[in-house]
């Protein structure tokens, strides 16, 4: 009993390695008594010696299979062992629930969980509950459990009590807010993972929570607002960084992209997904000379192989090395995510001639954000809905009760419009040739406005302070992002303006109005192969029947509002600003009263003085002039076949016949 004590007080004063060279002694000249071997299992396990902690600890249950402490602290050195099903074994059901100090309840609840026995962790850690109101550890846990059961109903009240006992532990907040998402109570889940953001300001984690729902939800700009604050709480966390650089990135925000992947690198140098998103970055903004210093720095960090071969497969794909650019796709698997694998692959097979690999990938690509948790197929029904609506107004009988309008504005905007992919971005470029020009890129302000005035259904009754109010403001936005003085003339280019005219006339009376036109089915297979970020209006891409239901949808909309509005519009055809771009745009220059620039009309030299350009035509623009995508929808014909319906009235209609 002396010795036995003795080795326990040296244990208790930290002195293990002196405790643990008696206790070896003692257990050699008494191996079957149970005492000294759990007291040498203890203190080999607070050595850190797992091995021998378990042997001297079996031996021991030999001798005192029931005693809870010696089971207990064997199921813990098991654990660190990593011997998951060995520990989870002896926590059955009658020895937790018989252990006095809940301890094996506890750890039986935990392996219980770990390995999918979710109704028996829910048992031991409702046990435990009953025993210990206070353990708000158990309460949260049970919480986690019963969600994992399907219970998220049950889940809320446990982790409500969880919060109850610890309000001060983030993790528990933020499950309990996740839970809410799950069982449909958003506004509940918004305001305490709000709160939790609040009362822990350095806590990335409760931002990362409604990021995700925000994502799912389609509520793009919040959940790009709160990663990155996330971001800003977090600079060490690479991981964060580079989930914020690829966000910033997915928005066309390429400079706040770089700054956070290169924040990234710089905590942890050779971080594959940083080097990814640094490569498309660079070649997102035609810096593709850049990715051969990235390459090699990416090399002298020690990065994956696979992400060399991502940056030489975008080298590759820019020097029309489509065959070497596809090998060494294949060889960077699964480093970049889905959709932009696909699409990559698919853009490469296409300029090889192999069409039907080339659709198979597209088609992958599109399956990829199918699957996103913001349900674009919905979100897309939802936008053409809104639409109809929108549409189902418009008539001769609702102008003429509108309320008078101010007058038009001394120099109202020019409108470019056209459905996704029809070359407005390199129409609105060669319009940039123009000093005066200032270009809004698929800026949101007609929307917003829009939405200010209490929507389409509005309209009517505005007065004229009103109007000349949200004129004002359209102004300020504009001048704010682009710089304006007297001289001044906006062009405000966005495809999906196709929709907007009635709220562009309340605003500007007098707008003009270039409509950029391609043959449909060039249109639609180029939005359906094109990698776009999902918003609202884009989520119909993912879908080629989709696709075309929107096609038919903005050019009902857009030749009804035409007629309904006397439209001047000027029409540019996709095909006739490849073939010659100054006979195609000499007209429309002179119809708007715009000079015609001196000497060649040089787009490149347009683009390249624009900066970065925010749209999917961002390398097409810096690039010469190319037919290969005129006519192209001829070699997926048998693909396109099944929309061709909806589309041959545009098609005859358009000219294209």
């Amino acid at each position: 009993m002396r010795e036995l004590q003795q080795i326990a007080g040296l244990a208790q004063q930290g002195r293990l390695d002196e405790a643990a060279r008696l206790v070896e002694g003692a257990i050699a000249r008494n191996p079957e008594d149970p005492a000294f071997l759990a007291l040498g299992g203890a203190i080999e396990f607070h050595r850190g010696a797992h091995q021998r902690a378990v042997s001297y600890l079996k031996k021991a249950q030999v001798f005192r299979p029931q005693d809870p402490v010696i089971r207990a602290n064997l199921v813990e050195a098991l654990l660190q062992m990593g011997d998951l099903h060995g520990a989870h074994a002896l926590c059955d059901r009658e020895s937790a629930l018989g252990d006095p100090s809940l301890r094996l309840a506890r750890l039986g609840a935990y392996l219980a969980q770990e390995v999918g026995e979710f109704a028996t962790a829910v048992e031991l850690y409702r046990h435990v509950t009953s025993k210990v109101p206070a353990d708000w550890a158990s309460w949260n846990n049970l919480g986690n459990a019963l969600t994992d059961m399907g219970k998220p109903g049950e889940a809320v009240a446990a982790l409500e009590q969880a919060v109850r006992v610890a309000p001060d532990a983030p993790p528990i907040r933020i499950n309990l807010g996740e839970t809410l998402l799950l069982v449909g109570r958003v506004e509940e889940a918004v305001d305490v993972l709000s709160r939790a953001s609040t009362d822990f300001p350095e806590d990335p984690h409760p931002l990362l929570a409604l990021f995700r729902h925000y994502l799912e939800s389609g509520e793009e700009d919040r959940a790009f607002a709160v990663l990155q604050e996330a971001s800003r709480r977090a600079p060490d966390r690479a991981d964060i960084q580079t989930d914020f650089g690829h966000v910033a990135g997915q928005r066309n925000e390429f400079a706040r992209a770089e700054e956070a992947l290169e924040r990234a690198l710089a905590v942890s140098p050779g971080f594959t997904p940083a080097f990814v998103g640094l490569a498309a970055v660079l070649e997102r903004v035609n810096r593709e000379g850049e990715l051969e210093g990235l390459r090699e720095r990416a090399s002298r960090e020690g990065a994956e192989e696979r992400v060399l071969a991502f940056i030489d497969a975008l080298r590759l794909k820019r020097a029309d090395r489509f065959e070497d650019a596809l090998a060494r796709l294949d060889d960077a698997g699964d480093v970049m995510i889905a959709s932009r694998k696909w699409q990559l692959r698919g853009e490469l097979l296409d300029r090889l001639g192999r069409e039907d690999e080339a659709f198979a990938a597209f088609a992958a690509m599109n399956e990829a954000w199918q699957q996103d948790g913001a349900d674009p197929r919905a979100r897309a029904a939802a936008y053409r809905q809104k639409g109809e609506d929108a549409l189902a107004l418009l008539s001769p009988d609702w102008l003429a009760s509108w309320s008078p309008s101010p007058p038009p504005a001394e120099r109202s905007p020019i409108f470019v419009v056209g459905f996704p992919r029809s070359g407005t971005t390199l129409l609105d470029t060669m319009l940039m040739a123009v000093p005066q020009v200032r270009v809004l890129e698929e800026e949101p302000f007609i929307e917003e406005i829009e939405r200010e005035l209490g929507g389409v259904a509005a309209l009517p009754s505005l007065s004229q302070d009103e109007i000349l109010a949200a004129r004002a403001r359209y102004f300020e936005r504009a001048a704010a992002l682009v710089g304006t003085d007297s001289e001044t003339v906006i062009v405000d280019k966005h495809p999906m303006h196709l929709g907007k005219v009635p709220v562009i006339r309340r605003i500007f009376p007098d707008a003009q109005f270039i409509l950029a036109l391609r043959h449909p089915c060039d249109v639609l297979l180029s939005c359906f192969i094109t990698n776009f970020r999902l918003n609202a209006a884009m989520a119909n891409f993912v879908d080629l029947n989709d696709a075309a239901a929107l096609y038919d949808l903005s050019f009902r909309h857009w030749t009804r509002a035409r007629d309904v509005f006397d439209l001047e519009v000027a029409e540019v055809a996709y095909e006739d600003l490849i073939a010659s771009p100054e006979q195609a745009l000499r007209p429309v220059f002179d119809r708007l009263g715009l000079s015609w620039p001196e000497g060649e009309l040089d787009h490149r030299k347009a683009a390249r003085a624009r900066g970065v350009v925010r749209t999917a035509s961002y390398a097409q623009v810096t690039s010469p002039l190319y037919r290969h995508a005129v006519g192209r929808w001829h070699r997926y014909a048998d693909h396109l076949a099944p929309i061709l319906p909806m589309l041959a009235p545009w098609i005859e209609k358009f000219g294209y016949a």
